[in-house]
């Protein structure tokens, strides 16, 4: 037995490596392909992944499945979540680290017609408003309750029939998706009252790159590169606005969503304000302390957590 041992030895460790240079790491997205990943989708075709030794695959959630019910089984390696997302699911005890947070404001805002009586935030009061349920009514349900504001609360899902048709005097958007759709649909932007939720003490940073904690703690140096060759991708997405289209327009069609190059453009050019800072010119990716604990505060007062997960345990330490 004991001489058949060393060869076997030898052998298993000659082999380990290629074997660990075959492994694929899954990037879980929280939506559907379009322009807010842009950056991941631009990295994989453009061979960024694969230059630093990585071979990704790019999934998504749907909405019969979302990607927290596939991050609560643990079954992912890399990940994109907003930060209040991310911080129930530790919360949950969900075993992922942020490894970058990419996108530092909020694109939530609030969007009332001019001349209608819902000029200014004091007016809302005795108004409809309508809201999309989940993470998305911690902003502005707390704004409300911080300017003791009462209004009749409306669930829209995400739709801006409701507006466009009158039911409703205020209604939910995010600035690079319903905010532009309410545009294409023949309303002028001089005709719209906007209340962005970062102008109104209600910034959430959204977007972050995360990971599973097991991968954060045994390969920090892949870890490493994945964001390096993912940030990469997003600026290079932004310097090459019809190639970024065409890529997406690939990646839409393969997973049968529609997919419109005007609002896809628009949506990019928004992530680009979004994700770029304006005097660096680089894409910040450290959560800043006291926007992680004032998510939380919200979470906290919106019953949505029991306690705020600890800063450090929280962030991978790489």
């Amino acid at each position: 037995m004991k001489r058949y041992f060393l060869p076997f030895l030898i052998l298993l460790m000659v082999t380990l490596p290629a074997v660990a240079q075959k492994d694929t790491y899954r990037l879980l997205l929280h939506w559907y392909p379009q322009a807010q990943f842009a950056g991941y989708y631009y990295a994989q075709e453009k061979g960024f992944y694969k230059e630093l030794g990585l071979n990704i695959e790019i999934i998504h959630g749907t909405v019969t499945t979302p990607s927290s019910h596939i991050i609560k089984t643990g079954d992912f390696d890399f990940a994109t979540l907003w930060l209040s997302t991310a911080m129930q699911l530790k919360e949950a005890k969900v075993p992922l680290q942020l490894l970058a947070q990419t996108n530092q404001s909020s694109a939530l805002m609030l969007i009332s017609h001019k001349g209608k009586g819902v000029d200014r935030l004091e007016e809302f009061n005795g108004k409809k408003i309508g809201i999309w349920s989940g993470d998305f009514e911690l902003q502005p349900l707390s704004l409300l309750k911080r300017n003791n504001i009462e209004m009749n609360i409306i669930i829209i899902n995400n739709s801006i029939n409701l507006f466009l048709r009158g039911g409703v005097d205020v209604c939910m958007a995010m600035w690079y998706n319903e905010y532009h759709e309410i545009l294409s649909a023949g309303v002028r932007e001089e005709d719209l009252n906007v209340f962005r939720m970062s102008d109104y003490g209600m910034n959430f940073p959204e977007d972050g790159i995360y990971v599973n904690e097991k991968l954060a703690w045994n390969r920090p140096g892949l870890c490493k590169k994945f964001v390096e060759a993912s940030i990469r991708g997003w600026m290079a997405a932004f310097d090459d606005v019809e190639g970024t289209l065409d890529i997406l327009e690939k990646a839409c069609n393969k997973a049968g969503v529609p997919f419109s190059r005007a609002h896809q453009r628009w949506m990019l050019n928004c992530f680009r304000e979004l994700l770029v800072h304006p005097r660096t010119r680089k894409i910040e990716t450290t959560l800043p302390v006291h926007a992680y604990n004032f998510v939380g505060s919200v979470l906290l007062e919106r019953n949505f957590i029991k306690s705020i997960p600890p800063y450090e345990t929280f962030i991978a330490n790489l």
